[in-house]
């Protein structure tokens, strides 16, 4: 399978500017740290694309975001689905057969678990050995709620870390001090680059691998 990023997005950032500061404590209007967090923003979303194992073609870094991209498959025996690359299908520009073009009657996506299924005769078929090239649309133009959400809170936590430990669950002064953390992340023991409040809210939108 080979992946090429046609169109990619203008921008991986999964927040607004405006997003960004209230996520950081800031007024949505306050402009003094648009910098800082633009960059904290990108690299959040990012780290999330990779957490979520969205695929990549090796010379951009992979995104949620909106991309029209193009796949190839070098099919050596027949199968009944093809399984694309990026979930969040919004639509399939084309399909091609050892060069040549397929009509849309003669497949149907499965948007959801972001498949193509060959047809023929309006009946589900087998995709025969050959070179199938798919050019579609993948990710959002909108961002959801939930990853509107993880995104901030992912935000939050690392735009804290450069005022204070952002895993330190509890912090006593009466004479010699005291000082309690999470383990491995806010709410919760989950290992890896985010909180596991943020791990929670990523699960819908993780691609599973099946070999």
């Amino acid at each position: 399978m080979m992946l090429t990023i046609v169109t990619p997005a203008d921008d991986r950032n999964l927040l607004s500017i405006e997003q960004l500061r209230v996520a950081a404590g800031f007024a949505s209007s306050d402009a003094s740290h648009d910098m800082d967090l633009a960059r904290i923003g990108l690299g959040v979303s990012d780290r999330i694309a990779r957490e979520c194992g969205i695929a990549g073609d090796g010379v951009r870094p992979p995104t949620l975001k909106r991309e029209t991209v193009e796949q190839t498959f070098r099919l050596s025996c027949p199968v009944s689905l093809l399984l694309l690359a990026r979930r969040f299908v919004s639509g399939v520009t084309s399909v091609s057969i050892d060069g040549e073009a397929a009509a849309t009657s003669d497949y149907e996506l499965d948007a959801s678990a972001g498949m193509l299924r060959r047809l023929r005769e309006s009946r589900p078929a087998m995709w025969q050995p050959a070179t199938v090239v798919i050019t579609y649309a993948a990710g959002f133009d909108d961002v959801p709620g939930d990853l509107v959400l993880a995104a901030s809170v992912a935000v939050q936590e690392q735009w804290s870390a450069t005022q204070r430990d952002p895993l330190l669950k509890r912090d006593r002064v009466d004479g010699i001090g005291e000082q309690e953390f999470w383990v491995g992340g806010i709410g919760g023991a989950v290992p890896g680059a985010f909180s596991s409040t943020v791990q929670a809210l990523l699960e819908p939108f993780r691609t599973m691998w099946v070999s």
